[in-house]
């Protein structure tokens, strides 16, 4: 998932040098919505507002049979994984970040796999391709800040042929609120986040420069125009 497609074959082909361009992507149906909560949103969430925003999602997970609740933050995941496991019981509800022990992960891994969980609340720990089984239904608490990052996580659903990844958005605050509302138009337009590419990044190309010279040698003339051919050094001066 890269944007725009010119520029990212631009930066790994180089300069002076030919090729055709083949977008054979493609963007898969999905089923995806914003939940808003009966209050009012404001610039800060409040106390009232979590209170719906639990109650509602511990709805969809009894609407489903597995849930991936997604939240930005450790602490977050600790606090949500409680509350709901207040309403919905100890029992069916676990939590997955970075600072929990291998063993507990794995464990709550494996419990929603056999279908002993309803829901797990994590963070990015679970956003790639860890193998939980069938998901049907992922859930994202707070803005992703990313298009993404949200396709990520919701994709972790309907993961299998001929099913439709399922997702809800819950934002936090008006802010969020407007930045859900752009998100929902990029996806249904099929837009992407441009791929940020540095202008010359001196760093790097000292970094470069160190490497080529420590296998074989360079006369300086030879290197600033091997330099020169990566497209983000195509304008570098002498």
């Amino acid at each position: 998932m890269q944007k725009s497609f010119v520029d990212v074959v631009r930066f790994l082909v180089g300069v002076g040098r030919d090729c055709a361009l083949v977008d054979a992507g493609t963007y898969r149906k999905m089923d995806v919505a914003v939940e808003l909560p009966p209050s009012e949103l404001q610039v800060v969430c409040s106390h009232e507002v979590w209170g719906e925003i639990y109650e509602r999602v511990a709805q969809l997970v009894r609407e489903h049979h597995t849930t991936l609740i997604f939240v930005n933050t450790r602490k977050l995941a600790e606090r949500v994984s409680a509350q709901l496991s207040n309403l919905l019981g100890e029992e069916s509800v676990g939590c997955h970040h970075s600072s929990l022990s291998r063993e507990r992960r794995l464990d709550a891994e494996m419990r929603l796999k056999e279908g002993r969980l309803k829901a797990i609340v994590a963070t990015s720990s679970l956003e790639l391709g860890i193998d939980v089984g069938d998901v049907d239904l992922a859930i994202q608490i707070g803005a992703t800040r990313t298009i993404a990052t949200f396709l990520q996580r919701i994709g972790r659903s309907g993961h299998m042929v001929r099913k439709v990844p399922k997702g809800r958005l819950f934002p936090l605050t008006l802010d969020e609120l407007s930045e859900a509302a752009g998100l929902m138009k990029s996806l249904f337009e099929g837009e992407l986040d441009k791929t940020p590419q540095p202008r010359a990044p001196l760093d790097i190309l000292a970094q470069q420069i160190v490497a080529a010279c420590v296998g074989e040698a360079w006369s300086e003339e030879g290197l600033y125009h091997a330099c020169k051919r990566a497209w983000p050094y195509r304008e570098l001066s002498r």
